[in-house]
């Protein structure tokens, strides 16, 4: 094989080793019927014959790759002509001796009618499967796609599957293999028309979904390489088939039709996204494709919009007043108010209404109720899990708070200093203007404040204290609880009169105690930080003051050199 472009099919190609297509691409007809060929010697397998229009190139291309006398199999996955159709050729022109139709019961029950000498070998009564000269065919059968006994056959050797009305399209004479998922819109149209149910589909490709499939080679249409394998198994497992005819005259089930595939994109977006905005927009292009709604409007059950898109999926604010329609749309009963239809929404998270602005009222037959249900039950389903993000946000958010937070004085855990450290240090390229300062500070004696008046008098000298701190410590400064009545504050922007300054004040405020907790003092020492100096090393500087502090009477601030 030359690659996924034009090639030239005046001769057998070769799919994968000894595998072939020997069919003939008739001028001007879309419902081309390709032939293929397993190359085993005088086992050679000729899957689905093909028409009585092309035998004679059929015949040539396969006598220019193993001779026609050397085929032995015949498979045919069903009993339309355009398998059969060249079968009286291929007698005529003399195949393998004991040649043999390779086949369902059922479909035989009709190949017989071609009047062929031949002899069948029956799938069923074989293990649905064909032992080869290298190789083993297994036969996958997927009854009523499109005839009753309809099957498939899969060369799990070359990993090719020869799809037989699966995967079937319409297509021209100038190219042999699919290139793009463009080719699904061809696909489309031939299941529309050819297999008979939703359900029948689902159950055929049920039936492939073990198999290692490197290629499938659908009798009709274009053969599709690896790369599109698992897209066009996913559109086609999405397709609703099996309504064509009926969908032809009645144009509710037309529109239903329609408006299913723009469900299914709407819903292709709901697992894809997770911005609401995003989704909501989708939803009012599917209600403006459909219903031909100008816009569509969210509101909340205190009246307040939520969000409004218009057909070019901008969207606004409304004001806070709901209309008297709106209103009765969020006590539950859907409302219609001259051009505009609302609809109550009500989930387990949320309660509300969307609003669509369709212009002139149109009757609300049974399929536009239809899709007005879709419609309302998706923007449910993203407004539900919209809400259930934020619940998870604000959580995640609290519990991040909880975390680095001591739960005693309000300040934040020594676990937080390393990404304060990050902040105020420039660790994270933000590196502030003006110098960095440690405050490093001790409750003196504090042992004998809990052996004297027990540890819930202890607690309110520390809370004391951290009230203290917080009302001297500046926006963009950072006070910790550091460890058990020892706190650290982190200054921005300081000089060493200022830091001196400010831990005098604190020093103070702790020693005026209130009337429900011991008098306490503190000792304090404070470290400017040196060019480049790492957090750790100021912070042990700020500790050493601290130490000088406590050894030269406590109560007083001491500044590290």
């Amino acid at each position: 094989m030359t690659g996924f472009v034009p090639t030239d099919t005046s001769v057998a190609v070769e799919l994968a080793p000894r595998v072939w297509w020997v069919g003939s691409l008739l001028p001007g007809d879309q419902f081309q019927c390709h032939v293929y060929l397993v190359e085993q010697g005088n086992q050679s397998v000729l899957i689905d014959p093909g028409s009585a229009l092309n035998s004679a190139d059929v015949i040539r291309k396969i006598d220019s790759v193993v001779g026609v006398d050397n085929v032995r199999w015949l498979v045919c996955s069903h009993s339309d002509p355009d398998i059969l159709g060249a079968l009286p050729a291929l007698v005529a022109r003399g195949l393998h001796p004991d040649a043999r139709i390779v086949t369902h019961w059922r479909d035989e029950a009709l190949i017989r009618h071609c009047g062929t000498p031949l002899g069948y070998w029956r799938i069923e009564e074989h293990e649905w499967r064909l032992e080869l000269v290298d190789r083993t065919l297994q036969f996958v059968f997927t009854p009523y796609a499109h005839f009753a006994g309809a099957f498939c056959t899969f060369d799990k050797t070359s990993g090719t599957l020869f799809a037989s009305d699966l995967f079937g399209g319409f297509s021209d004479d100038k190219t042999l293999f699919a290139t793009s998922d463009a080719y699904f819109d061809s696909m489309r149209a031939f299941h529309e028309h050819y297999m008979p149910s939703r359900e029948i589909l689902d159950h055929a490709l049920e039936q492939l979904h073990d198999l290692s499939i490197e290629r499938i080679a659908p009798q009709h249409g274009l053969i599709i390489p690896k790369q599109l394998v698992a897209s066009m198994i996913r559109q086609l497992g999405e397709l609703q088939c099996g309504i064509y005819l009926l969908a032809r005259d009645d144009p509710g089930l037309a529109f239903l039709l329609a408006a299913n595939e723009a469900v299914r994109d709407v819903i292709d977006t709901l697992v894809r996204e997770t911005d609401f905005s995003v989704i909501a927009a989708h939803i009012a292009e599917l209600a403006h494709k459909t219903l031909g709604a100008e816009y569509l409007e969210l509101w909340a059950p205190a009246g307040e919009t939520v969000l409004q898109f218009d057909e070019s999926d901008e969207f606004a604010g409304h004001p806070a007043d709901p209309p008297s329609d709106v209103v009765g749309g969020l006590a539950g009963s859907a409302q219609t108010s001259g051009s505009r239809l609302v609809m109550p929404l009500d989930s387990t998270q949320m309660k509300g209404a969307a609003v669509l602005g369709l212009g002139p009222l149109r009757t609300m037959d049974s399929p536009t109720r239809a899709v007005l249900k879709r419609v309302t039950d998706l923007v449910e389903v993203g407004l539900e899990r919209e809400i259930l993000s934020r619940i998870v946000d604000i959580e995640r958010a609290d519990w991040h708070e909880q975390a680095i937070h001591d739960p005693l004085t309000g300040l934040y855990n020594r676990a937080s200093l390393a990404e304060a450290a990050r902040r105020l240090f420039g660790l994270d390229d933000r590196n502030p203007e003006g110098q960095i300062a440690a405050r490093m500070m001790d409750v003196d004696h504090f042992k004998n404040v809990n052996d004297s008046f027990g540890h819930p008098a202890g607690d309110r000298v520390l809370q004391h204290v951290a009230n203290a701190i917080t009302q001297e410590v500046r926006l963009g400064d950072v006070a910790f609880r550091y460890g058990g009545e020892e706190f650290l504050v982190l200054l921005n922007g300081v000089d060493q009169v200022t830091t001196l300054a400010v831990a005098e004040r604190i020093r103070a405020a702790v020693a005026t105690s209130g009337d429900d907790q011991p008098s306490v003092t503190i000792s304090v020492g404070a470290a400017l930080r040196s060019p480049q100096e790492h957090p750790d090393a100021l912070i042990e500087r700020a500790d050493r003051a601290l130490y000088l502090a406590k050894t030269g009477g406590r109560d007083r601030v001491v500044v590290a050199p």
